[in-house]
């Protein structure tokens, strides 16, 4: 009689969004990897609300099966997150899944308990950073952390991307250092790249220096900070170009508040292009000397992953994990220094690349550890 093989473990990731920002990246890289060197021992499906879609078209082109949860909504709505619960819980159910792996608040919240409902085996959820609770103060604040507290106790393990962020959740009090595992965020390696489409598209020669970022125009990414210092550098300098390539995904607030900054200093429209979102951002990326990231809260940004294997050096305020990544750090509340470590760069930018310490093998095999722990 032929023997069976070993059943392979079913696993649903979910996040609440299915745009393409980088939480979902994160998702799709570990799914890739599941996918590509690890398909003998699992199967592996996701879920995500209907907003955008770009990660569902991702998730086509390796024939990855997603299921849209039709009320999985970031925004707070109570008869809508109520019905989500339920979609999750029904899909959780009829998937007879082993493992569920939830990314983002309103997902992790929800996902994580309806899992635990269902008796899944395994629940494991990712912090992709603390900014859905940083961003707050007073009661507000105190409600997200007790939220993440009563979803720790549906966890089997809660995934930290760095030390420093672990190190928030044992200050906030959320789950117990029995379920902490520490993975660092990884990406694909990129394909050979060339030089040269974003020089060409904006018309940019090439003894001027570009200075750039690949963000969303939102609070968190603070955009004005970007632009406070590029109206210094480029008084000091006139041979250096500031380039933001990102647009507003949730709201269109502070694309407005970087267009009125600009219209009030008419004369740095020359020195500062703002490109919107873009499918092609890897591709203009290649052509910075520098990545200048100005957020207020990180987890472990793939901009700075991605600038490191192509080879360009990173200036970042200290946030998340940047800092534990090989990027040269100011304090959040120090522009003048960010201008200081630009300026230095643009002067001597050979002597300040770092190598890249992510693995992608690595870190899917991390995942695969915890998956099977």
């Amino acid at each position: 009689m032929e023997e069976r093989g070993e059943v392979k473990k079913r696993i649903l990731h979910i996040i609440t969004r299915s745009d393409w920002a980088g939480g979902q990246k994160v998702l799709y890289t570990i799914v890739y990897g599941l996918k590509k060197n690890f398909s003998d021992q699992f199967e592996v499906e996701v879920a995500a609300g209907k907003e955008n879609g770009m990660l569902f078209e991702e998730l086509d082109k390796i024939s990855v099966k997603y299921h849209v949860v039709e009320n999985l909504a970031r925004e707070i709505n109570p008869v809508k997150d109520l019905k989500a619960y339920f979609e999750i819980k029904r899909l959780i159910r009829q998937g007879n899944y082993d493992i569920v792996h939830a990314h983002s608040s309103k997902a992790g919240f929800l996902a994580r308990i309806a899992a635990k409902k269902c008796g899944v085996k395994k629940v494991i959820y990712t912090y992709h950073g603390f900014w859905g609770i940083e961003q707050y103060r007073g009661i507000k604040k105190s409600l997200l952390i007790w939220a993440e507290r009563f979803a720790a106790r549906y966890s089997d393990y809660l995934v930290f991307l760095c030390n420093r962020e672990k190190e928030k959740a044992e200050k906030y009090r959320i789950g117990n250092p029995s379920q902490y595992v520490i993975i660092p965020n990884a990406i694909l390696p990129i394909g050979n790249i060339q030089k040269g489409k974003l020089r060409r598209e904006l018309e940019i020669p090439d003894h001027v220096k570009i200075v750039g970022n690949v963000a969303r125009l939102d609070r968190q990414k603070n955009p004005i900070r970007f632009l406070q210092v590029a109206e210094k550098v480029v008084k000091e300098r006139d041979d250096v170009i500031f380039v933001w390539i990102g647009g507003s995904i949730v709201e269109d607030f502070y694309a407005k508040q970087v267009q009125q900054y600009l219209d009030e200093r008419p004369w740095l429209k020359e020195k500062v292009k703002i490109l919107g979102f873009r499918k092609d951002a890897i591709e203009l990326m290649a052509d910075f000397d520098v990545l200048l990231l100005t957020s207020d809260n990180e987890g472990m940004p793939l901009v700075v992953l991605e600038a490191q294997q192509l080879g360009i050096p990173v200036v970042s305020t200290d946030v998340g994990c940047v800092g534990e990544v090989g990027s040269f750090v100011a304090s959040v509340d120090d522009t003048e220094r960010l201008i200081e470590l630009v300026e230095n760069i643009l002067s001597d930018g050979a002597n300040h690349k770092l190598n890249s310490t992510s693995d992608f093998r690595d870190f899917v095999k991390k995942y695969v550890l915890t998956y099977l722990g």
